[in-house]
């Protein structure tokens, strides 16, 4: 496991450009023939079609996955957050369970850290972020999705993300596109991301979210009905009756698809 922290990164796009991807120009998935015994897998079946129409081949492959955690301090629900250095450092321990994980999987695990010792804006006071701020964080997470990348797993760890989760779904129901709100009361994580799903399509990576980051789906679907065609909820892999860690129940589900990815 390795921890990045955020360089900002200078950000060429604006934020039209962005929507203008998302929306109009991701490539659509390329629908491939079943192999004759994938009848064999039953109801695991339709994942591994999923698999391999996301990555544009007959024979999917998770050769090189990444388990990607974003983590950041919010403007908001700060009581709730607790010490997210003592969180770091407890993910990057090689006993913690994902470490495990990622090493019998030889999946890469990375945590991204988005600057933790200071927080986006308070949503009660102004914008939680502001455009350039939002730019950096996106153009952030499109670089987790370096080449070679074949599968991407992503979690949100802060204990607060939920609540952030929260006021992105009612700004958005209130007709906001994923952009604005996310401007209005998103956070520094949640837009690397995003960012990071939006890559992942254009690598034809297929993108599994866990628990924790299921509003980044949510903020692909706004952009149109097929921008989160590449991507899984991880709870709909793995038994939904499990309440893991963060990340765990992503990870375990990565590990399925690596399975499903050889048979047949």
């Amino acid at each position: 496991m390795s921890t990045a922290t955020q360089s900002a990164p200078q950000a060429a796009m604006t934020l039209d450009d962005i929507r203008q991807l998302a929306t109009r120009e991701l490539p659509p998935l390329s629908s491939q023939v079943a192999p004759a015994g994938a009848a064999a897998l039953g109801s695991l079946a339709p994942l591994r079609q999923w698999l391999a129409d996301v990555q544009g081949k007959a024979q999917p492959a998770l050769v090189h996955p990444r388990i990607a955690l974003f983590l950041s301090r919010y403007g908001l629900e700060g009581e709730t957050q607790g010490d997210l250095h003592l969180l770091s450092a407890a993910l990057a321990k090689p006993a913690h369970p994902l470490s495990a994980l990622a090493r019998d999987m030889n999946a890469d695990f990375q945590v991204y850290e988005l600057d933790i010792d200071n927080p986006s804006g308070n949503p009660a006071t102004g914008n939680a972020l502001s455009e350039q701020e939002a730019l950096q964080a996106l153009a952030y997470g499109m670089m987790a999705v370096q080449a070679g990348i074949d599968c991407l797993a992503l979690a949100l760890p802060n204990p607060a993300v939920p609540h952030i989760a929260a006021a992105l779904h009612a700004a958005m129901a209130q007709k906001q596109d994923a952009l604005s709100a996310l401007l209005a009361v998103g956070s520094f994580d949640i837009a690397a991301a995003l960012g990071a799903a939006i890559a992942a399509r254009l690598a034809k990576a297929p993108v599994i979210l866990d628990d924790s980051a299921e509003i980044i789906g949510e903020m692909m679907q706004s952009f149109g009905a097929d921008s989160a065609a590449h991507i899984r909820r991880a709870r709909g892999i793995i038994a939904d009756d499990m309440r893991p860690q963060p990340a765990l129940r992503a990870a375990l589900a990565l590990s399925l698809l690596r399975a499903l990815a050889k048979a047949a």
